[in-house]
């Protein structure tokens, strides 16, 4: 059986794809962090396992990635720094919490990015149907925090943490995006 090329260029494959993506990282970080508390350790190495990858990619001439240029380092420079704390704090959040609590977070950060996308971004506001949606993922949320039999006072102080970085993360990475000129999308994941 074939997959046609229409499939897999089609929107329910690249989000499946990514929710697969992110949910296998998300398990093998909380399996990396439980394994060697070494959370710095453990995202130098997937940081630098990337940059590799791209460099080598590169050479061998399967991708093309944008050169290092001053102008464009410094204005990647904060996104650089809010994505490390993103991810410090996603792995710390996974110290001290269960994968369970940290994805209940993780579902309701589109009500808190729709809204500064409005307020910051000029972007529409969400549909009346979508706020429902997002509305119910609230009250699944709170639901959860409230019945919570994990419940730890500093897995949920990291999860809090990571959600208001992540949010000023995607926010700040939308505008970089949208108004530094680059080349190719290897480009931003270099920078």
């Amino acid at each position: 059986m074939t997959v046609s090329k229409t499939f897999l260029t089609s929107t329910p494959f690249a989000v499946g794809g990514y929710m697969l993506c992110s949910a296998c990282l998300l398990i093998s970080n909380k399996v990396a962090v439980h394994l060697m508390p070494a959370p710095s350790f453990i995202l130098f190495a997937q940081l630098m396992g990337t940059v590799m990858v791209v460099k080598v990619a590169e050479a061998l001439g399967y991708i093309q990635c944008d050169k290092l240029e001053r102008s464009k380092i410094i204005k990647f420079m904060p996104v650089a720094f809010i994505f490390l704390a993103t991810i410090y704090m996603n792995i710390k959040s996974l110290q001290y919490a269960n994968v369970e609590t940290f994805m209940i977070f993780r579902f309701s950060t589109p009500l808190c990015i729709s809204v500064a996308d409005y307020v910051f971004l000029g972007r529409e506001l969400p549909s009346a149907r979508s706020w429902m949606s997002l509305l119910a993922l609230l009250g699944g949320a709170v639901g959860y925090g409230t019945t919570d039999s994990a419940y730890e006072v500093k897995g949920y102080t990291f999860c809090a943490a990571w959600y208001v970085i992540f949010c000023l993360d995607q926010i700040y990475l939308k505008h970089i995006v949208s108004t530094v000129k680059m080349d190719s999308n290897w480009g931003r994941v270099l920078y």
